[in-house]
């Protein structure tokens, strides 16, 4: 059995404010394979790095009173809530912002940096050199900020990579999503314009169907799919690799960890998967290192 993968989960999460150019590059420099992000939308329909398109969580914008009036209700994965959104601010009303940790009462290491970090466009990162020769792993996220597009995001995902350099970087990209139909969207235009990639369908909470993922084996390359998942009484690992899929699991945390660090990390690297997403990153490789 090979050593799977390590992909720092929107970084090195661990250590600071996820989903920024400083928590990326801490990750590769820990010794992960590749990065995770989440991409969102802007009113100018330009893409962001954000884990979804309220931004409260992640941002300082609740400090910023200039921007008070975009306060409003709306919905996140189905639930209303009251917050700023994406898709109501412009490019250049999000670089007025700056990223703070999301999990301040278990990571109070990583809030120390918060408001230092700017919030990162989907072409700053690619524009990055800490990214030759890595894998970076796109994730391309729901939500009502894609209701306002003029055109699909598969379509704005495709050209700023096209727009990029990173072909001469030998970047490996790995696209993923929830849905399928961006997923496969996404396919189409990238398919379009030469852009080689793989492409990872997101799964948290299913049961294990075998002919459905036959079927779906036809259109992707891979799965990604929860904890959760993985340590159910179906056999993913098993399942996919017989119908020639990689499958990565989501999320490797060291503040889960019951006993001692390796043996967390452990239990998930035996049941075969060839990536993990960690938050940190450092902790996870140097298990596999001491692996062998």
């Amino acid at each position: 059995m090979k050593n799977p993968v390590v992909i720092a989960h929107r970084g090195a999460s661990g250590y600071r404010p996820e989903n920024t150019l400083e928590a990326f590059e801490l990750g590769i420099q820990q010794g992960a394979d590749g990065i995770e992000f989440d991409l969102v939308t802007t009113a100018d329909e330009q893409l962001i790095i954000r884990h979804e398109n309220a931004l409260s969580g992640t941002t300082d914008i609740s400090n910023k009173t200039e921007l008070l009036t975009f306060r409003r209700a709306g919905q996140v994965e189905e639930v209303e809530i009251t917050d700023w959104f994406s898709e109501d601010l412009n490019l250049e009303q999000i670089k007025s912002l700056r990223a703070k940790e999301r999990l301040p009462e278990i990571r109070p290491g990583s809030s120390t940096f918060d408001g230092q970090f700017e919030i990162p466009t989907f072409i700053k990162l690619l524009s990055s050199s800490f990214v030759a020769g890595k894998i970076l792993v796109v994730e391309i996220k729901q939500g009502t900020h894609l209701e306002l597009l003029t055109q699909s995001v598969g379509k704005l995902v495709a050209q700023d990579i096209s727009a990029s350099a990173i072909s001469d970087k030998e970047v490996r990209l790995v696209i993923e999503s929830f849905s399928l139909e961006i997923l496969l969207q996404t396919k189409a235009e990238l398919l379009g314009l030469d852009v080689k990639a793989k492409y990872f369908l997101a799964i948290d909470d299913a049961a294990l169907d075998f002919a459905w993922l036959a079927d779906l084996a036809r259109e992707v390359d891979g799965l990604s799919i929860s904890t959760h998942l993985l340590f159910s009484e179906d056999n993913w690992v098993e399942a996919a690799h017989f119908n020639d899929l990689e499958i990565w699991v989501f999320t490797a945390r060291a503040e889960h960890a019951e006993n001692s660090i390796d043996e967390y990390y452990e239990k998930i690297i035996v049941t075969g998967v060839d990536g993990i997403f960690a938050d940190q990153p450092d902790l996870l490789r140097r298990v596999l290192t001491d692996r062998g």
